[in-house]
């Protein structure tokens, strides 16, 4: 999942040098934007597939599947945002991407202990009235 998420981060952080490089001239950049952008929901994708199981089964808390979720609707809407030369929403919402790539990255590469509830390990619960036999 490790190696998933750094392709997915190093493939998101290619996008804002291929938009420079159109912007800056090189007309062909554009359709390299438009393919790798393909990759980069491709990859978001994955990552949260490989996700769901990994919080469920209490390998990474639940902000990494809910955080490359929300990553992966932000990047669809994007690629549509793009596709249809909605500028306004395009640019922006890129710069609140880079955010959410900000906080899933240390998510996925930290170690993850989970919290244990204090004196939960071989504790009995009891319920009032429920004696033996009741």
């Amino acid at each position: 999942m490790r190696v998933v998420a750094v392709l997915h981060a190093l493939s998101f952080l290619l996008q804002p040098i291929l938009a420079g490089l159109f912007l800056s001239g090189q007309d062909s950049a554009i359709d390299s934007h438009a393919t790798n952008a393909g990759i980069v929901v491709l990859l978001c994708l994955i990552l949260t597939v490989l996700a769901f199981p990994a919080w469920r089964k209490d390998l990474l808390p639940r902000a990494a599947f809910t955080t490359s979720l929300s990553l992966l609707v932000a990047e669809g809407v994007q690629m549509y945002a793009g596709f249809a030369h909605l500028m306004w929403l395009h640019i922006p919402l890129g710069v609140v991407m880079m955010g959410g790539l900000a906080t899933l990255m240390p998510l996925v590469m930290r170690p993850y202990k989970p919290a244990v509830a204090a004196g939960s390990v071989g504790a009995v619960v009891a319920f009032p009235g429920a004696e033996a036999g009741e």
